[in-house]
Parts: C-alpha cells; structure tokens; sequence
C-alpha cells in the first residue's frame, strides 16, 4: 500500500510530511487520462490540488469510490460553502455572523422576474455597518471588502453582481482572533492571528491560555465543526468579543496554508506530526471516504460490491 501526493514538488509543508512518514511508500501523483475502468494505485491520497482543477477533481472522486481514502474528502469539499456553513453553525449552537445572500444579476439570463434587486434597507437593518462584502466561493480574502456605508456597498455590488455570488455580514468586533487547526476531527492546536488581506496576517503565541474556558469551548467547537463539515484536516478561525464570546468567522479551509515561515515552529511541527499519524491511521484501516449514502446505498461510502 502506498500514499499518493496530490502537490505541488516544491511546497515545503507536503515535503515535510513526505519525511515524516519514513518507511511509507509515497509517490507524486501525475495522470493525463483517465479510461475506465481504472483502479488506484493508492490506498490513501493526500489532495491539496484538485480544487483548482476540475479533471483533478473527477479523477479524486472516481478514485474515492472506488475505496481510496482521499484527504479532504472530494465529495464533502462540493457541498459547503460559506452560506451554507451557517446552517451547521446554528444545529451546534455556535455564534455567527449575521448574513446576507446577494442575487448575482447576469444580464445574459432573463430570470428578471424571480431575481429582484435587493432591498437595501432590510440589508441595513440586518447587518449594519460596517460590514463585510465577500465571494460566497470566495477564497484566500479574495475580493473581501470592508464596507463602511450603504452607498460603498452598493457600488460594490454594482461592480460584482454579475460575476460573482456575494454574501454580506455583520462586522464582529471582537478583542482577540484565533486560528484553530484541527487534523483527524480529533487533534486541536490555537494559535492566534492578525488577519490581514494579500497575505500578510501573522501567527504568534500564546494562544487562548488565562481566559476562563475559552481554550476548551473552541477545541469542542472547532472538533464538532469538522466532524459535521467532513474534513480530516481544516483551519477554523475564531474571534472573540469584548464580552469574551467565540464567533466563527471561517470554518471552511479544506487546503489549509501551512507555510514554515508564518507559523510559530512549535505550531508547525505539531501540524505536520498530526497529519502524518492521520495519514498513517487511514492507510492502516480499511474507513473510505463518505460520498452521500443516500444515493450509493451504502453507508461506508463505497459503490455495493
């Protein structure tokens, strides 16, 4: 049995992980078709490509039916998205953002009467300002906006509506901010961020330590989130307001950046260890991937033999 790598040769994080699991065979993973029938090579793959990519994403989820356990599961990374986390966010009992879904307005399609322009004034009654504008896809902060008036949000939106699917929310404000990441649905580390657009948020350390149970109600959290979410490995972000409540901010990073250089080594190191006894512990067993039981007829996630 062997570990495929769906990654990139040169990123640090993906060679670190490649020495920590030693003795296990890996393998870069290269494909120009895919005929079928086409068995994996892999009992496991490590997937932090395909979501770039839609013949890497098919070729991740025929593969994952056919009994490869893929991390992140490729079905799961297709059903979230930032609307539809608040969903999750309410069955938990975890504190969100206000939130607003947008009408994308493309001028090629005559849907004019079932897509009306929004209202405003209920927008502004809802979140209030400032708020914050953003891809409901959205990723990595791109195109995220701080709007701090109902006339910017509105030209804001005249500038997307018709390429993008945008959300408004209620801006937090809060006292400290953290990142949780989380490997196995089980293992949490805290460390504490700034963040910043175009790449430039720090990490440092201490995390929460010295608030009342803060620590325990973000780990609980952040392992109930990525058990309902489907992700092996995730980063969760957490702020915290002056009251000393937890909002989640983020919970849907299914290729979380992890850069030697950012992040505090003892953070680093802790990741990478995880993550290696995750993709140990799933090649040792015979657990698949969940791909919607409904329709497979089977609860393990693999097509019926």
């Amino acid at each position: 049995m062997k570990v495929g790598i769906l990654e990139f040769r040169d990123n640090e994080f993906i060679r670190s992980v490649v020495a920590g699991l030693g003795d296990i065979q890996t393998e870069f993973l290269q494909s120009g078709q895919l005929p079928h029938p086409s068995p994996s090579p892999f009992r496991v793959i490590v997937d932090r490509v395909s979501f770039c990519d839609p013949f890497l994403r098919q070729l991740m989820r025929y593969w994952s039916l056919g009994g490869t356990y893929v991390l992140n599961n490729p079905f799961f990374t297709q059903i979230f998205d930032k609307l539809s986390e608040l969903l999750v966010y309410d069955r938990l009992s975890i504190r969100h953002a206000r939130t607003v879904l947008l009408p994308r307005m493309n001028r090629t399609e005559d849907v004019k009467e079932i897509v009306r322009q929004p209202d405003w004034g209920a927008i502004e009654g809802q979140v209030g300002f400032p708020c914050v504008l953003k891809p409901v896809d959205g990723y990595a902060w791109q195109d995220v906006f701080k709007v701090e008036s109902l006339s910017a949000l509105r030209s804001l939106y005249e500038s997307f509506k018709e390429t993008r699917t945008l959300i408004v929310q209620e801006f937090v404000k809060y006292e400290s901010y953290y990142r949780a990441f989380c490997v196995g649905t089980k293992d949490v580390y805290i460390v504490r961020w700034t963040p910043q657009p175009f790449d430039m948020g720090e990490y440092a350390l201490p995390g929460p330590d010295g608030q009342d149970g803060l620590r325990q109600i973000i780990t609980e959290k952040t392992v109930a989130l990525n058990a309902a979410l489907g992700l092996d490995f995730n980063a969760v972000e957490w702020c915290v307001t002056p009251e000393g409540t937890p909002v989640v901010i983020d919970s849907y990073n299914d290729v979380p950046d992890v850069r030697r250089e950012k992040l505090p080594p003892a953070c680093y190191d802790w990741v990478v260890d995880r993550f290696c006894a995750c993709i140990r512990s799933k090649l040792a067993s015979g657990e698949r991937n969940k791909t919607g039981s409904l329709l497979l007829g089977s609860e393990a996630g693999a097509l019926p033999g």
